[in-house]
């Protein structure tokens, strides 16, 4: 199965961003290339990257994939080409490292996570709730006596009640969010074509003594990528002021249930720390947040990139290397 990040879906939003995509289908593999520019004062580089690809189900099928990969690249007059080469299983890369290694590509510090936590729900809602903490268990069985409703939308207007929350996530974990034109953006592409829906969860506030006030607050909410077999917790934003009332569990929760109803085979909540990683790690504290919920790791092939023009991106690789250690 390849990666959302790879899909129809995907290459149409990119294209409504004006980048300039390939594709190709070979046997047993697959790619989509987006076409993006690195500037470094006067240097305009040009690389051709594929997000999450290209995909292979085959270990023989690398090497096909990538020659294409990187013929499709000169053919667009690129510098260099980066890749993240993700097999139908962890089987199927084995060996990978090695033929990358030997067609002329190295590591580089990856763009997207290289590990991410993903649960098989295909195995019922019981048995999906039983391998939760017990403490996520009871948040959501009471979400709904705390006044928590969870709600989805697939108007791209409602983008604005995510990212107002994001903020604090950015804060928290140490991680760099979308802002709100290219989330409306992208909810515009995918929301029509059910590739994409927005979690809500809402609190219906009570006065002192516990009536309804009629007033009602948006306290956390997720961006769901959706294809045939995975649901991607890809958005994430919550206020913490009220995380003691349990609604980011109870709605992330109500995610895995509904991907188990629809019928796909994974949700996948799109990055974690590197196995062994200490709390001395930015991305600590939302992994074992993610790991509460069941499931298990999955670790992709990292980032991998191989110059074309030799000359150019050496230059560019040099001014990478001064700007990151600024």
């Amino acid at each position: 199965m390849a990666h959302f990040l790879q899909s129809e879906a995907w290459a149409r939003f990119q294209q409504s961003l004006g980048e300039r995509v390939t594709r190709r289908v070979g046997e047993d593999w697959s790619f989509l290339g987006v076409e993006e520019t690195q500037v470094f004062g006067p240097f305009h580089t040009k690389r051709l990257y594929a997000p999450y690809g290209p995909s292979f189900s085959d270990p023989e099928a690398l090497q096909p994939a990538l020659e294409q990969f990187e013929l499709n690249a000169r053919q667009m007059g690129d510098v260099f080409v980066r890749v993240e080469p993700m097999g139908t299983s962890p089987e199927v890369e084995k060996g990978a490292r090695e033929k990358l290694e030997s067609l002329g590509f190295h590591r580089v510090s990856h763009l997207l996570p290289e590990d991410t936590w993903r649960i098989n729900v295909t195995v019922g809602k019981d048995a999906l709730l039983k391998g939760m903490d017990k403490s996520n268990r009871k948040r959501y069985r009471q979400a709904a006596g705390k006044g928590i409703e969870i709600r989805t939308s697939t108007n791209p207007e409602d983008i604005p009640l995510l990212t107002k929350l994001m903020s604090d996530v950015e804060e928290r974990d140490g991680v760099t969010l979308r802002d709100t034109d290219y989330l409306k953006k992208e909810a515009a592409s995918l929301f029509p074509t059910g590739n994409g829906r927005l979690y809500l969860a809402v609190l219906h506030e009570r006065d002192a003594d516990g009536n309804p006030t009629g007033e009602e607050r948006v306290i956390a909410a997720n961006f769901v990528f959706l294809d045939d077999g995975c649901c991607y917790l890809i958005h994430n934003g919550a206020d913490s002021n009220y995380f003691k009332t349990g609604a980011n569990v109870a709605m992330q929760v109500q995610i895995v249930l509904d991907a188990a109803e629809e019928g796909r085979t994974w949700c996948d909540f799109h990055g974690m720390a590197p196995e062994g990683a200490g709390p001395e790690h930015p991305w600590y504290g939302f992994t074992k947040f993610k790991q509460s919920f069941g499931g298990e790791a999955r670790h992709y092939l990292g980032t991998w990139e191989k110059p074309i023009k030799q000359a150019h991106y050496a230059v560019y690789d040099l001014a990478r290397k001064v700007i990151a250690h600024k």
